[in-house]
Parts: structure tokens; C-alpha cells; sequence
């Protein structure tokens, strides 16, 4: 997962450029202690992403004094440099990686690996800040007028936002304040200053009560699953009431699909039960507790992963409390070569979501130890998690792999999909109390009588 951090000039302008003129030192607020406030460490691992960091500094105010020469005799007033530039080191978002890592929040993108994609870590919360009120005061060593090599005092404020991905909006705002001095000179002075003074900002972000009660509300059952679970009664449906043409039946199985949007991605996914269970693939939720569920008619539902199982690639959601209209279950016991079978999903662009393709069972296969059924129905990106159905409209199989073209995301007709009755298997679903496994009936390839 990329992040991007826009910033309105770069700090290395506050330490390293100004014009001439009078001196004028910042009135810098006294250091706080180096240590740490004491922050419990969350119950929830959750994932945080500073998605977005902004300096807003006016390009001609002084913020304080540079001071160089021997003895820091000369003194003029310090000021970013003339225009606005992009930082892209990255060293406020290693400062914030560090103290959230440090304290067990989980924060995407490792500084150190040059490709990590992040492919798997879907974020919980999203994290902004405005930097505003910079001050400093700068000595730099020797005889150059650089403030590399230097020593100093530098205040900040930082204006946070947190955004919830669950519920598409920001749960919190606060302004936390940072200040930093360093007595000696040394090597990066200049800089390292501005990034105690960040690393102080970020610490009392985290000292917040009222945050790490945001970031632990509605805590979930882990995606990892123990060894062994309980099961998870589900009320699914193995009958379809007789629908009078094909076309009638796909229509009304495309308001049990919905697109299944996790962080920044999004896949597919269709209702199992009238009170809001949903299958999906593992890799379409990643690591997000919380996804939002689409539906045809545009209507945004909020779910939480519940379960899942990586080795299969199976997910269970369970929808926020409402009645939904489920898809009936089928299995893949009399599903022969040639038959006909439709899929529906959002390939390619979340705006052709519930979208049907039509093609016939190529044969069965496996990957790695797992049975699989073989389509040339068409999928493309964006359609794992979807539904594959019979001409009776139960399903029989959740789409999970393809050949795709890597540059366009288009499948070619190599298709894979998870049987229904091991998916329901391996996720520990029971269909009532006290029956042994889930109770299937065998989905018929022929259609019912007015079909």
C-alpha cells in the first residue's frame, strides 16, 4: 500500500535556507521531557496509515534565527525557502511509524524494503496532520552558514484528523503540540530537531484517551483462526422459489451480490442468510476488520470480518442488522463439463458492479492440495469473491483465481472457483442447531418447470 505524503515545503528549507536582514529569535516553548508518556498497549492490533501529512507555513514569514560562525555571532532571521516542494523522504512518516509501532498498532509499508506493495494490510483507520506554528532557533558550527551541522530549540503544532474506514468518515480531530532543543552540535542538527519536535507531537497524540477509545471501539474476532472453532450457525437457504425465465432469475440473484470494498480495494461477495452473512475471498478483506458491502441499488452497508481462512482464500462478513435476500446454496456433486453456469461481480472499475458473464464448467482441478472448479465464465480483477451459479440459480462455486493480463487486469477465460460446500466446510458454518455439517441440496443443471 502506497502512501502520500504532500508537503508544502520541505523541512529541510526550515534549516537550511534565509535572507539577510536583522535578527529575530522564535519564542520556542521549553522542551518536554525525551521520554514518552505512558500508553497502554491497544487490545486490538489495529492498522493505521498516516495517509497524509501538510505543512502550512506562510513562504516569506520568519519562523526564528540562524546563528553561525565561531562563536554563532551572526544571526539572521530563518525562513523556508522561496516557493513550495514536495518532501519525499519520508522522515516525519518513519517518526510516526515508529512511535505507533512502538506502543503495538500495526502501520503499513516497511521504510527498508524498496517494493513492499502492502497487498495484504488494509488499513482500519487513516491518519492526516496539518503542521502548522514552526519555530525555531538555530546555531550552525564553523564558519559555513548551513544549519547541517548544528544545534538548537524548534516548536511545531500538529492539527490531526482520524478517518474511519468503517464508517467513511473522521471519528477525531485534536492539535497536539512538539518541541525539541539539542544542547551540542551535531551532525543533521538541523534537521533532527524538527524531528524530535514531530516525535513530541505524535507522543501526545497517543497519550489521548479519547483516541485509543476510538481506535479499540468494536473490537472483532481475529482473521487468524485458532486451530480449532466453534461453529457459526447460519440460517442459509438451499431452495429458490420458481422464477418464471432465466433472465428473471440472474436479475434477482444480482441484488444478493455486492461489491466488497476493504480499505482501498475492492472485490465481490453475495449474501448466504436472511440476517446478513456474506461470503467472500480472504484476499479481497486482507487484514481489514471492517469492509462496506454495495449493493446494486447503491445502497452501503457497514460488516465485519468475522472469519476466514487464508489456506482456502474464504472469508465470512456479517452485515450490520437488517433482512437481506440471500442466494440459495448448492454443490458440485451432479455439476458436469459443458454445463452452463453465469457469474456475477465488479470487475475492472466499481461502477460495473453485479455484473453477469455466461460460460460453461470446464472441468475440475486442483492448486495446491485444494479441488477446483474450472470456468471460462468471464472474471477479471475486482470479481474474486463472487458468485458462480447453475441455470436453478443456487451457487456452487466463489470465484478466486485467473489468468489475468497483469498491465490491463483482463481475465482470458482460465478461470478458478472454490467449490460451495468447502467453503462452507472449512469456515465451520452449520445451517442449524445440532446438525452434524451443513445440510446441501445437490444444485440440478436442469431448470425448473417454466424456465
Amino acid at each position: 500500500m502506497r502512501r502520500s505524503l504532500l508537503f508544502s515545503f520541505p523541512i529541510a528549507a526550515l534549516a537550511s535556507f534565509w535572507i539577510c536582514g536583522s535578527a529575530w529569535s522564535a519564542t520556542v516553548p521549553s522542551a518536554p521531557s525525551p521520554e514518552p508518556p505512558p500508553v497502554p498497549r491497544p487490545a486490538t492490533a489495529r492498522v493505521i496509515e498516516l495517509k497524509k501529512l501538510v505543512i502550512r507555513v506562510p513562504a516569506r514569514a520568519s519562523v526564528g534565527t540562524l546563528r553561525s560562525g565561531w562563536a554563532c555571532l551572526s544571526a539572521k532571521p530563518l525562513t523556508p525557502a522561496a516557493g513550495r516542494a514536495f518532501l519525499t523522504d519520508g522522515d516525519l512518516a518513519d517518526v510516526f511509524r515508529e512511535e505507533f509501532s512502538a506502543v503495538g498498532y500495526t502501520v503499513p509499508g516497511d521504510p527498508n524494503d524498496l517494493f513492499d506493495e502492502d497487498s495484504d494490510t488494509r488499513p482500519d483507520y487513516l491518519i492526516g496532520g496539518i503542521v502548522r506554528d514552526v519555530k525555531a532557533n538555530l546555531c550552525a558550527s564553523g564558519p559555513s552558514s548551513g544549519a547541517g551541522r548544528a544545534k538548537g530549540e524548534a516548536s511545531l503544532s500538529v492539527d490531526w484528523q482520524v478517518y474511519s474506514l468503517r464508517t467513511r468518515k473522521v471519528e477525531f480531530t485534536m492539535t497536539s503540540e512538539g518541541a525539541a532543543r539539542l544542547a551540542s552540535v551535531r551532525d543533521g542538527g538541523g534537521f533532527e530537531v524538527f524531528r524530535q519536535a514531530f516525535r513530541g507531537a505524535a507522543r501526545n497524540l497517543l497519550a489521548s484517551a479519547r483516541l485509543r477509545e476510538i481506535l479499540e471501539r468494536s473490537a472483532v474476532v481475529e482473521s487468524k483462526p485458532p486451530v480449532e472453532e466453534e461453529p457459526i450457525v447460519v440460517a442459509f437457504q438451499t431452495q429458490r422459489g420458481k422464477l418464471s425465465v432465466q433472465e428473471d432469475m440472474l436479475s434477482d440473484a444480482r441484488l444478493s451480490v455486492v461489491t466488497v470494498v476493504a480499505g482501498g480495494a475492492f472485490g465481490s461477495g453475495f449474501l448466504i442468510s436472511t440476517d446478513g452473512y456474506l461470503l467472500t475471498n480472504q484476499h479481497v478483506v486482507g487484514n481489514a476488520h471492517y469492509v462496506i458491502a454495495r449493493f446494486v441499488t447503491g445502497r452501503e452497508v457497514h460488516g465485519e470480518v468475522v472469519r476466514s481462512n487464508a489456506a482456502r482464500d474464504i472469508a465470512l462478513v456479517k452485515l450490520e442488522g437488517d433482512r437481506y435476500r440471500p442466494l440459495p446454496l448448492g454443490n458440485t456433486s451432479a455439476l458436469k463439463p459443458g454445463a452452463d453456469v453465469f457469474a456475477i461481480g465488479t470487475p475492472l472499475f466499481e461502477e460495473f458492479g453485479q455484473t453477469v458473464s455466461k460460460g460453461v464448467v470446464s472441468g475440475f482441478g486442483e492448486s495446491d492440495g485444494q479441488r477446483l472448479i474450472r470456468s471460462d465464465v468471464g472474471i477479471h480483477k475486482g470479481s474474486s469473491g463472487g458468485p458462480l451459479l447453475v441455470k436453478s440459480g443456487h451457487v456452487v462455486g466463489v470465484a478466486v483465481e485467473g489468468v489475468i493480463l497483469p498491465q490491463l487486469g483482463i481475465g482470458v477465460g482460465l478461470n478458478s472457483f472454490i467449490p460451495i460446500e468447502e467453503a462452507i466446510e472449512v469456515l465451520r458454518l452449520r445451517n442449524t442447531e445440532g446438525a452434524e455439517k451443513p445440510r446441501l441440496e445437490v444444485a440440478s443443471q436442469q431448470a425448473p418447470p417454466g424456465n
